[in-house]
């Protein structure tokens, strides 16, 4: 255009040479902009890709730790970059490790903060595209490990009760009718006849309230909203079996373990062990036998597993192991001297005075009563920017049956 219009000359209008040479010059400018901008771009691919072929520490390459690390802090940087409207053609994007790093650390904390704390909600204000938003970790994955916790299985053995009100009352029968001889022509005398009383076991109120932002359960790499709802179902079961062993009976259920010693109503047989701080062969045998026929065929042993452990090295007066192994996955549970073992962590650990083996029939000897199942409050209104998940559970528990169930108290040093 620039030659045809020189050798037009005069021809051509003074203003249309102008214009034409106005738009020469813009094209220059924008053309010399676009092949600076694509320098930087090769520039950082180029970095990018040693970074990514870098031997790690166990000699891989593309796909080891340190290279993963290196290109989610480059994507992270770059987010916050157009999070503030910094991303251009020609930026250069260097990964800043440190930054990052500290942005992983602060996310889980972030996730249990109840507390607003500007350090942490500054290294999570990053945006995942230029419009701006949170965005969790890149390397965050989605599964969860979750940490173990041991707890007893006593709801499964004793009997349960679903209630309408705030208080389940049993009947108890608590002696027998009299009786006489008589001969044929004497007249019969009155008999005594059996008392009643009665056994009441209120409902108590156990709650959690966990909270989370409502960012965090939009943004998180994992459904936080659910691992709430199923940590906080744990939980009480955890609390509610441990309450079934030792609760006081205030505000909670009463254990199982809290009775005096003796064999009247209202208190549970406790069957020494025979030896200083250990469990014996002949102290079992003494246990099993404390126990009314009439409750031996549902029997069964409650202990702990380190209890478990002392009680498979017991042999009888012929050197055989009275513990018999069974087949999981057949359904056939380990027997001691015939009774079915479960396993209860809440049942306190041979020692000295402790009560560390309960023996008995457990439908009989205990009654847990549910009133309400575990019911839920999600409450995004009261506590902005947190979302409160409101829990609650009422439950109780009590002995009903006192001679239905013995303890093995091991022998005081």
């Amino acid at each position: 255009m620039r030659a045809e219009i020189d050798a037009a000359g005069k021809k051509v209008d003074p203003l249309v040479t102008q214009k034409i040479d106005a738009y020469a010059a813009s094209v220059e400018a924008k053309t010399a902009a676009l092949e600076s901008g694509l320098k930087a771009a090769n520039d950082n691919l180029d970095k990018l890709d040693a970074v990514l072929k870098r031997p790690g520490v166990n000699g891989g390459f593309a796909d080891d730790a340190s290279a993963k690390e290196a290109k989610a802090a480059f994507e992270w940087h770059k987010a916050m970059l157009a999070n503030d409207g910094k991303l251009l053609h020609d930026t250069k994007i260097e990964p800043d490790m440190a930054a990052y790093a500290e942005y992983v650390a602060a996310h889980s904390s972030y996730i249990r903060s109840r507390k607003d704390n500007p350090k942490i909600q500054a290294a999570l204000s990053t945006g995942s595209d230029p419009d701006g938003g949170y965005m969790v970790p890149t390397t965050r994955s989605a599964r969860v490990i979750t940490k173990v916790y041991e707890t007893s299985a006593l709801r499964a053995l004793a009997t349960v009760e679903t209630i309408s009100g705030k208080e389940l009352i049993i009947p108890r029968d608590e002696g027998e009718f009299g009786y006489g001889w008589i001969g044929e022509t004497e007249a019969p005398t009155e008999t005594t006849t059996s008392q009643f009383g009665e056994s009441k076991i209120a409902v108590h109120e156990m709650y959690a309230e966990p909270r989370a932002t409502q960012q965090m359960l939009e943004d998180a790499g994992f459904d936080v909203e659910g691992w709430i709802d199923r940590k906080v179902g744990e939980k009480f079961g955890r609390v509610e079996a441990t309450a079934f062993f030792t609760g006081t009976g205030i505000n909670k259920p009463r254990g199982l373990l809290t009775y005096a010693a003796g064999t009247s109503n209202g208190q549970i047989e406790q069957v020494v062990s025979g030896a200083a701080a250990a469990v014996t062969a002949d102290g079992v045998y003494n246990l099993v036998f404390s126990l009314k026929d009439y409750y031996t065929a549902n029997a069964r042993f409650l202990m702990k597993r380190t209890t478990v452990r002392d009680v498979l090295k017991l042999k009888d007066g012929d050197g055989q192991y009275m513990w018999q192994m069974g087949d999981i996955k057949a359904g056939v549970p380990a027997t001691l001297l015939g009774y079915a073992v479960a396993r209860a962590e809440d049942m306190p650990a041979v020692e000295a005075s402790a009560l560390a083996i309960a023996f008995g029939d457990f439908a009989a000897a205990y009654t847990i009563v549910d009133r309400l199942g575990i019911t839920l409050l999600r409450d995004n209104l009261t506590a902005k920017p947190y979302v409160k998940f409101y829990n609650r559970r009422r439950v109780g528990g009590d002995v009903v049956n006192f001679e239905a169930v013995k303890l093995q108290k091991i022998a005081a040093a």
